[in-house]
Formats: C-alpha cells, structure tokens, sequence
C-alpha cells in the first residue's frame, strides 16, 4: 500500500473539488457483449459469475484508478484490491462474501465456488454483509433476474472510506442481434476516478471476456 501525496498529486485540482462534496459518488453503465462468455458457458459448463467475477477482478487491478482509497484522512493506493460479493443463502436473504483476488484463473475460480457454496449454507444468522473499514475490496451485485439499464447504489456518505469503495453491478443477459449483451453499471467516488478510466475498465473487461475461450 502506498500514501499519495495529494499536493503533488497530477490529479490535485479535481480531488480537492470533488472531496468538499456532499455526494461526490458517479455512475457510468454500458451494454457489454458477453457473447464468448455466454459460448463458454455452454461448452464448458463452468459458472458464468464466477468466470466473470475472475474478468472484472483482473481488468479492476489493471486499472489503477480503481485502486485507489480513502483510508483514516490519505489517499491510499493498494497493491491489489479484492472482490466483496453478494451471496443469497439456501433461505433467501443476501449476504457478502470476499475472495481474494490472484491470477492465476483455476485458483481463483476454485476460491470462489468454494466461498460462494460456504456462504449459500451458512443462513441469515450465522451470515455476514459488508467489512466496512475492508476498503481493500471492491463491491460486486450480480442481477441475474432482469435485464437492468441503471442502478443507483447505496451509500452511507457519512462513511467516507467507504464511499471510496467503487461498486461494480451487471444484469441478466440477453439476446440483440445474435448477440448475448448485458448491462454493467460502476459507481465510485469522483475525488479518485473520473469518467476516462472507468471507461478504460469497461474495455479492459470487454477484452477479457472477448478471450475467456483461453482460460483455463
């Protein structure tokens, strides 16, 4: 983890701006094509969030932006961040789930089916939701139920380090064209990310999926 010095920081100007907001926290959603993912699924039968969860947690450490936090009054940049994602358990009630990240795709996919069949076992009372001062995690929400345009993500704006936590939401897919798409929103806090590398991680991911046919 390293401290960013934020007098010296490139992007100063637009983080002394955005932190004096009451509500600095952004969202951006696109339509991804998940064609070679919906393909793999098939062929392979392996679990379709677990294998995306793998694309979205590669291309957000790419990213660097996503790294960044707040944490105790700094700005924080992690080495490697972690998904944080919702479970529903055998009774029906959602909690949350961290599997932390590696790249290597077997020992991640592993982790997460193992983590994601724990947590559906463990019922309402012996689950958990969310570490809130874990900011070395990134939120994931995975709608499968309908095919959503645009989420509004909850947030405690009391909480700024929490606040600093981007959040990462995608929906059911469907057909247009021939083509399996999705939506997928992200939300983060615009004192340490703009518009350019969010939209940098939508095509990082974009791209992961469009070669998952080489995982393995």
């Amino acid at each position: 983890m390293k401290v960013i010095n934020t007098d010296e920081w490139a992007r100063r100007a637009p983080y002394e701006n955005f932190i004096k907001y009451t509500d600095p926290i952004f969202s951006l959603a696109v339509r991804m094509d998940v064609t070679a993912l919906c393909a793999r699924h098939a062929e392979k039968g392996t679990s379709f969030f677990a294998d995306m969860l793998y694309m979205v947690s590669r291309a957000v450490n790419e990213t660097e932006e996503f790294r960044l936090r707040l944490r105790d009054g700094n700005v924080v940049l992690y080495d490697v961040v972690h998904p944080s994602y919702i479970v529903m358990t055998d009774d029906g009630v959602i909690v949350t789930c961290r599997t932390d990240y590696c790249e290597d795709y077997n020992e991640f996919y592993a982790r997460v089916r193992a983590d994601v069949a724990r947590m559906k076992k463990s019922g309402t009372r012996n689950g958990s939701f969310n570490h809130r001062d874990d900011t070395e995690s990134f939120y994931v929400s995975c709608l499968p139920w309908a095919d959503i345009i645009s989420v509004s993500d909850p947030y405690d704006l009391a909480d700024r380090d929490n606040c600093s936590i981007p959040r990462i939401t995608w929906g059911k897919f469907t057909d247009e064209g021939g083509r399996k798409k999705l939506t997928m929103n992200v939300s983060a806090h615009h004192a340490l990310i703009d518009g350019e590398p969010v939209c940098r991680a939508f095509n990082a991911i974009q791209r992961e999926i469009d070669r998952c046919g080489t995982l393995g």
